[in-house]
């Protein structure tokens, strides 16, 4: 879609999206998404969780979603790997690190055929302390570098989140040194979750290593999710900056609105448009 003179290709995350929805954002110009495949899974009477050892559950899960996209002709642009408990990469236990590495490449083998470009990773679960964090560090780095590799088999590459708070790669300087150490694992740029650093300094340290986004507004207190142009996000500066910096992945969305459902793809275009005047 042409806009700021640009050329620029639009995604959006549909993790918790109904398949239906699908339709509209392909209408309104949306044609690269995520999906994300859930952590965990609870029966009916939500007494029995499946998790890490149920990866086909899990992907299961979004195979209405799989099956929209393509048949639109269009493809997964990425997959976001499952997050939170269980799935610590940078676990400080090396056994739990083994074990979470070992399911996450049971997601990537079960989700290959869906042809993803970008397999996208949290490089820890929080919170880290800062007794733990030299050794998280490094068991994040060989995680990064193990399912890179894993993934490349299929054609596509693991992209390291920055992310906010304690986590890992919560700045630029830490990002980088952690891609850098993994083999030059690419970076997935969300910009609501930079806390205590500007996105002009973020991207002039990562622009040339990023391979993705994740796009939301934010009051630069915590991450927020919010559409475009209800907080602090420089938009015309994130865009300029990364196509002159010959970016030319998907402006890919990843939105919440809570208890109210989701935010439709008029609304979504709307907003990014006005943030851009």
């Amino acid at each position: 879609m042409k806009l700021m003179n640009y050329e620029l290709p639009l995604g959006i995350s549909v993790t918790q999206h109904p398949a239906e929805m699908i339709d509209e954002f392909v209408e309104n110009g949306f044609e690269y998404f995520e999906v994300g495949i859930p952590a965990s899974l609870q029966d009916d009477d939500a007494k029995n969780m499946a998790w890490r050892g149920c990866e086909e559950k899990l992907v299961e899960t979004k195979h209405d979603l799989i099956e929209r996209i393509f048949a639109h002709n269009l493809r997964v642009w990425s997959v976001h790997l499952p997050f939170g408990y269980g799935w610590d990469i940078a676990h400080y236990d090396e056994a739990e690190r083994d074990a979470a590495c070992e399911s996450l490449k049971r997601v990537i083998d079960l989700t290959a055929p869906w042809g993803a470009h970008v397999y996208v990773l949290h490089g820890c679960l929080e919170p880290v302390s800062i007794e733990q964090r030299p050794v998280r560090i490094a068991r994040s780095i060989r995680s990064l570098r193990e399912l890179n590799e894993y993934a490349m088999k299929y054609g596509a590459r693991i992209a390291l989140e920055d992310l906010p708070r304690s986590c890992l790669a919560n700045n630029s300087t830490e990002t980088r040194a952690m891609s850098q150490a993994a083999g030059d694992v690419p970076i997935c740029f969300d910009v609501n979750h930079l806390l205590g650093e500007s996105h002009a300094d973020f991207m002039k340290a990562l622009k040339h290593n990023i391979i993705t986004t994740h796009l939301s507004d934010y009051d630069g207190v915590d991450e927020r999710h919010w559409l475009p142009g209800e907080g602090i996000v420089p938009w015309k500066e994130v865009v300029t900056t990364l196509m002159e910096s010959g970016y030319r992945g998907p402006f890919l969305f990843e939105l919440r609105k809570g208890e109210n459902g989701q935010y439709h793809a008029k609304e979504v275009l709307d907003c990014f448009k006005n943030a851009l005047k």
